[in-house]
């Protein structure tokens, strides 16, 4: 690599501003998804309009499905720039790019080459996986972050013990954004301390203390959500969402390889390179008693292998093991290639930076999830809908699911759906009860309704996907005055 390349200063600006403008880039206006970003967002929304932390709730109600750190941060967000859909992923988008460098940083620490040390970062970024999963409003990414940085925090310990303290901290954080499964840190290293035969190291005050930072400091939401809701939050945080979900009832033959079929389908072109760089990191490193090699190895394989039991794959859930999985893919390039092959392949993935960030920030092509627009007709709607309701008041299901677009409703116009109706004497007997209640539907379902029954209702505002509707007996109560409103709610 000539010298500009080559310095370590380069790489860093390069990569941070790089991260920077494709994680961030087209975020002020393309809004959020109804899963599982909305729900995310309202959650955090409603941790800042309460002020309280430690309970999160999800339309008012008490919601023990998440830890709440990654929703203080979207909260913080909220406070500095408003509630919008750019703040929901600001903070995400900045723990990827903290990935991103601590990345760097691993491949610096453990081969000390400048084209490992570039590349490695460059192969995370690519394929596009971790760049959808950076901006969205998820907490999928703050955890790939903390794990990262215990795994960083703890080699930085093997010089300065202190570091332990550290690597408690940031595996507190991972449980504090994702439950048990910020714990991997704590099973990684056990396991590393194990086979490289470090039994003193296991009970160094240091590492004890940070163990125990990790459980307390991790486990606190959980424990003051214990102390305040008792066995109900038991149930439904370990039971229904940890265990139900994940791993108890009848499964497929097959599952087991449900993540093995993902990356088959997603990690390309690194796929290959990341089997055989498997492979050769567990030889050296169990055969050649290589520490580094043991590390890189348990890393991925642990929580591949863990999360391959879970009944509920999901690719996000494994991009923890991603900072890994690009270390291996980039050293096991670099023993097969001559300078030539490695310039080469350099200057390729630096153009295909700079394409796509200029792709993402110039361009208006939608692509993926998070270059297109998403919950745009909810938006449309948002205004009108809080316009015409009271804050407290939930609004009619006239055959939508219950899930969506209860979530996007939630956050855009801050109004919660009713559980859905799906027949049509139903929503007469509900209409005649309470003719002055606002509903929404599907827009196909409406012109069908409405078509058949031309007198019984009113149309409001609708759009190519949802129609906000009333009786017609309560036509005059309709408000389009918004002039004592500030518009638009949320963008």
């Amino acid at each position: 690599m000539n010298a500009i390349l080559n310095s370590k200063t380069f790489q860093i600006y390069f990569l941070v501003f790089l991260a920077l403008l494709i994680f961030l880039g087209r975020q002020l206006d393309t809004g959020i998804p109804n899963f599982d970003d909305a729900y995310y967002a309202q959650k955090a929304k409603e941790i800042y309009e309460s002020g309280n932390l430690w309970v999160v709730k999800l339309a008012g109600s008490p919601d023990f499905a998440n830890p709440p750190l990654t929703f203080w941060c979207m909260a913080l967000a909220y406070s500095i720039f408003g509630v919008s859909s750019f703040s929901a992923i600001f903070f995400p988008a900045l723990f990827g790019v903290g990935v991103v460098v601590l990345t760097y940083r691993l491949a610096d620490y453990f081969y000390k080459d400048s084209w490992i040390t570039f590349i490695s970062p460059l192969v995370l970024i690519f394929p596009g996986i971790f760049i959808d999963s950076s901006r969205r409003a998820m907490v999928d990414i703050p955890l790939a972050f903390f794990v990262t940085f215990s795994m960083f925090a703890f080699l930085k310990a093997k010089n300065h013990k202190q570091w332990y303290l550290v690597f408690g901290l940031a595996t507190a954080g991972g449980i504090l954004s994702k439950s048990v499964l910020g714990i991997f840190p704590l099973a990684i290293v056990f396991l590393y301390l194990f086979f490289n035969r470090q039994w003193k190291e296991m009970v160094n005050p240091f590492l004890l203390a940070g163990i125990l930072i990790a459980l307390g400091l991790g486990f606190s939401w959980h424990i003051i959500n214990w102390i305040q809701f008792g066995q109900n939050f038991i149930n439904t945080h370990f039971g229904v969402l940890i265990l139900d979900r994940g791993f108890r009832g009848s499964a497929h033959i097959f599952n087991f390889f449900g993540y093995s079929m993902d990356f088959l389908r997603n990690y390309w072109p690194w796929l290959p390179f990341a089997l055989i760089g498997l492979y050769k990191f567990a030889k050296k490193g169990f055969v050649e008693k290589d520490e580094n090699s043991i590390l890189l190895f348990l890393w991925p394989t642990l929580i591949f292998l863990v999360m391959s039991t879970s009944k509920n794959h999901t690719l996000r859930y494994v991009i923890m093991i991603f900072p890994a999985l690009s270390i291996i893919v980039t050293k096991t390039f670099s023993d097969w290639m001559d300078p030539y092959w490695k310039e080469k392949v350099l200057r390729g993935l630096l153009v295909t930076a700079c394409l796509t960030a200029l792709f993402v920030n110039s361009t208006p092509f939608q692509v993926k999830v998070t270059l297109a627009e998403s919950s745009k007709e909810v938006r449309h709607l948002a205004t009108i809908i809080k316009l015409n309701t009271p804050q407290n008041e939930k609004i009619g299901n006239f055959k939508l699911s219950q899930w969506n677009p209860k979530h996007a409703m939630l956050f855009y116009a801050d109004r919660d759906l009713e559980n859905p109706v799906t027949k049509r004497e139903e929503l007469f007997k509900r209409l005649h009860a309470n003719p002055k209640k606002f509903w929404l539907s599907n827009s196909d379902e409406f012109k069908s309704l409405n078509s058949e029954f031309p007198d019984k209702f009113y149309l409001i505002m609708g759009n190519s996907k949802y129609v906000f509707f009333t009786s017609s007996q309560n036509r005059a109560q309709v408000n389009y005055d918004f002039s004592g409103m500030k518009i638009p709610n949320v963008k």
